[in-house]
């Protein structure tokens, strides 16, 4: 997602395919390698209060593990397989026609319009990432037993319908726009002060100072944007996953305590009344993790693909 600047800069309002390719392998390698990770944040986020489950990472950990075995890290890395591709080149392709639009070849530097950007590209890209994010989650905590990706989408289509699957649209994308903002800008800003650092003695574009640049800049603005917005990421957690929970309920009235999410704004409030300021930070360490190492990668393996393909 450029910050290219500083050797070819003519380039990039390139080759729209290289983008789009780049930015499927760097959406895939990110998703898959961090795999783990989002599983353990995702089982923190979605427990609510009552529910007899330590909050720590190691414990999450532990539990998964003596649940389903090491391979339950790994549920839904089919449903991330099958969106993370596709969505990461729209996100991708999308951002770079827009960035070129906006300041062109031009080296100085534009946070604001950079940002602007990359989160017109996330709200293109999140119709598309939604639906498998929501399989997803539901295959991570495993509440309903779903036998797979195929099995999981079929039960949220006859119970849920369309519905299901956008469940969290509108506080994903409440989420995604600021932190495209902040991670965009953090990244220009980052960028432009690590390059002379580790570019000193050398004005070519060759990919070891390239990578170097992305890992520290990436992982950097990855890290700030999931801090900035963890309260959203855990509401969006929250109401993908709250069906199943409910469905899983041994009693009505069990049920209907579970039952109490009625959107995004409804959620925020019931987290803040029951939770505190310890509900919307459920969670931020291992995604403040999970951000800046992800950062990193999808950084240095978009950028590495586009200097392979230009």
């Amino acid at each position: 997602m450029g910050g290219d600047h500083h050797h070819h800069g003519d380039e990039e309002g390139g080759n729209f395919y290289v983008h789009l390719f780049s930015g499927a392998a760097a959406g895939f390698a990110e998703h898959c390698g961090m795999y783990p990770i989002d599983t353990i944040k995702t089982h923190i986020q979605a427990i609510k209060p009552g529910m007899n489950i330590g909050t720590s990472s190691v414990q999450i950990t532990k539990h998964i593990i003596q649940q389903h075995g090491v391979m339950g890290l790994f549920r839904g890395l089919t449903a991330v397989a099958a969106g993370a591709a596709p969505s990461h080149a729209v996100h991708f392709s999308i951002y770079e026609v827009l960035k070129f639009k906006f300041i062109g070849s031009d080296e100085a530097h534009h946070p604001v319009k950079v940002g602007v950007a990359g989160a017109i590209a996330t709200m293109t890209s999140e119709a598309v990432a939604c639906p498998m994010d929501v399989v997803k989650q539901r295959l991570q905590l495993q509440m309903a037993n779903y036998k797979g990706l195929i099995d999981c989408t079929k039960r949220i289509w006859i119970n849920e319908g369309i519905r299901g699957f956008y469940s969290g649209y509108t506080t994903t994308l409440v989420m995604n726009v600021p932190y495209n903002i902040v991670y965009f800008a953090s990244y220009e800003s980052l960028k432009k002060i690590i390059y002379p650092l580790f570019n000193k003695d050398t004005n070519t574009n060759q990919k070891s100072y390239q990578l170097i640049d992305n890992l520290v800049a990436g992982g950097g603005a990855g890290m700030l944007a999931a801090a900035v917005t963890n309260p959203f990421d855990v509401v969006k957690t929250r109401l993908q996953t709250q069906a199943d929970i409910v469905a899983t309920a041994t009693t009505a009235s069990e049920a209907a305590k579970h039952q109490k999410y009625g959107g995004m704004v409804d959620a925020l409030k019931v987290i803040w009344r029951e939770e505190g300021m310890s509900g919307y930070l459920r969670g931020m360490k291992p995604r403040m993790v999970f951000h800046s190492m992800s950062s990193a990668i999808v950084w240095s393996v978009y950028e590495y693909c586009k200097f392979l393909l230009q």
